[in-house]
């Protein structure tokens, strides 16, 4: 709790228009302490993988932002199906699916599918934005931004542009 009240608020952030916290995943000290420091943060982004194991974490991750009473952006499944660099063809690795079967379950929206795309780390290690690439995923990419990006700025969730808008 010292340490991310110290990184909350220590840090001069500067005017943000967001910020985005990636926490572990399930429902430990982090979240909760986040939760308590920032009480009216926007929402949470819940992100999955299709396996049964992951999605039960993200099963408990909404129920304990209801809990909360922290609104619940949506789900994103993450390593939906692998891209072939040579056919582009995608293969489900980890299963498919599971993350938008969760959302349905849980009464809240799904955001998208991310697929295991190889451009997504060469764009990283070339320092290049991936999203800045005409492909499939970085299409994802972009259409996620979106609705969280509606979500935080339309009638969805809890406030209209703030001076700092928090997605954890």
């Amino acid at each position: 709790m010292g340490a991310i009240r110290q990184f909350i608020g220590d840090v001069h952030w500067g005017n943000l228009d967001y910020l985005i916290i990636d926490l572990p995943p399930g429902t430990g000290d982090e979240p909760l302490s986040i939760f308590q420091l920032i009480p009216d943060c926007d929402g949470v982004v819940i992100v999955t993988t299709p396996q049964d194991v992951a999605l039960l974490d993200s099963r408990k991750a909404v129920t304990f932002a209801r809990t909360l009473n922290v609104p619940v952006i949506g789900i994103i499944e993450n390593m939906s199906g692998f891209i072939c660099p040579y056919c582009g063809e995608s293969t489900p690795l980890f299963k498919v699916g599971g993350g938008e079967n969760a959302a349905r379950e849980m009464g809240v929206p799904f955001l998208g599918k991310i697929p295991i795309d190889p451009e997504i780390v060469e764009s990283g290690d070339d320092g290049k934005p991936f999203v800045s690439y005409n492909s499939e995923s970085a299409n994802v990419f972009r259409e996620i931004a979106r609705k969280v990006e509606h979500f935080v700025n339309g009638s969805e969730g809890r406030s209209v542009m703030r001076e700092k808008e928090v997605v954890i």
